[in-house]
This record gives structure tokens, sequence and C-alpha cells, in this order.
């Protein structure tokens, strides 16, 4: 189970923020972050929702894409354009400081591939649909929608466990950041209903974790 509060708290230190959450999930961030690369083509042309540190955006590059990230966190977009500056990235790789409410400024029919990961889950409904809108705008006919994150199980039994693990730690969220975090309830419906066809759903962690893989239908 992937802890909220880690996440927010660790918002404010950058540099440790990809080791520490990848130790306190016992390296499953690392290993959904990998399985997301996967599903991307080599040298695509990129869009990262929520950037973090730009540790995904560093893997797709080792993959030959060039990617336009952003995230809503000053304190990350600052950490990644110093990372582009020390590792030389600055032809690769560029980082805007915004929400999902800036999609609208993207080009149309850019990108190759749109991903996001542990970023959904912050949003609202209203605001992941505002997300997949304009995701299927910014993507090219044919182009890669690949969204990782936390879901709703699908059996009862699988559902109480998740609540009552997750209960302790959205309650010292608040506590720390006044925000909470919600397990979608069908992630691949709402990226259906946006218009996209769904190529795979793989379900992990106790059914609590999903890896969505959709298509945009050309026009």
């Amino acid at each position: 189970m992937f802890s909220y509060v880690f996440m927010k708290i660790l918002e404010g230190r950058p540099r440790s923020y990809d080791r520490r959450m990848d130790k306190a999930s016992r390296g499953r961030v690392g290993e959904i972050k990998a399985s997301v690369v996967k599903e991307v083509p080599q040298d695509a042309a990129v869009l990262e929702i929520g950037c973090g540190t730009g540790e995904l955006a560093a893997m797709l590059i080792g993959r030959g894409a060039v990617v336009d990230a952003f995230d809503a966190s000053p304190a990350m977009v600052e950490f990644v354009r110093e990372r582009i500056a020390e590792e030389g990235l600055d032809t690769r790789l560029t980082v805007r400081h915004m929400g999902v409410d800036g999609m609208d400024s993207l080009p149309s029919s850019h990108y190759d591939a749109v991903v996001s990961t542990l970023v959904f889950s912050e949003l609202t409904a209203d605001e992941r649909g505002y997300a997949l809108k304009y995701a299927a705008r910014v993507l090219k006919p044919g182009g890669q929608l690949v969204i990782a994150d936390e879901v709703v199980p699908r059996k009862a039994a699988a559902r109480i466990l998740q609540r009552a693990v997750r209960a302790p730690m959205l309650a010292a969220t608040y506590l720390v950041s006044r925000a909470s975090t919600r397990p979608i309830a069908d992630l691949a419906g709402e990226v259906a209903e946006a218009g996209f066809h769904i190529d795979k759903e793989v379900r992990s962690h106790g059914d609590a974790f999903a890896l969505v893989k959709a298509t945009l239908p050309a026009r």
C-alpha cells in the first residue's frame, strides 16, 4: 500500500524523495515506473502529468524519448530544473509549474504518449475528466495513454483491508498537508469514457493498484 502522507512530507525534500519513497513502498514505486516505461514506444514525444522529481522522465529519456512534463509542486519543478542542468537534459526534457488545469495551453496532436503515475488519485473526478479530455487533445491519433495509480479493489474483502490500512495514513496526511487522496473506483472506465480504446488493465498489489494502457483512436 502506498502512503500518501510520506509523499506529502517528502515533497519538501526532493533530493531524497525517490529513494525514500521506494524504500517506504518496498521497491514498488520503482517497479511501477519501470512498468510504465515498458509501455511507451522508444523515441517517443511524451507528456508527463505530475512529474515529481523527474525520475520517470529520465527513464523515458533513456529509451530515446523527448519529454515535456509539469507538476503542481514548486519544489519539485525547481528540482527538475536543477536536474536538467546537472545531467545535461536540456534538449530532451522541459518542465512547467502548473496543474492539470493548464493542459489547455499545450499543443494539439503533438505527443506520441501521455503518462502519469500516482497523480490521478490526488485529483477530483472533475479534474480527472479534464485531464483525460486534454490528454486526448494533445495526443496524435493512435497515441498511447499510460496511467498507473491506486484503485478500489474489486472484491469486498480487499476493499475492507484497503480502507483499514489507509485510514491512519489519511488522518496523518490531513494533519500534515490538509490534503487527501482517494483510490479510483473505475480508472479504466473513466479512460474509456474519455474516448480512448483500452488496450490493457493490469491489477497488482492486492488488486489495489492498476496500470491502464489505452490508445487514442484515429479521428
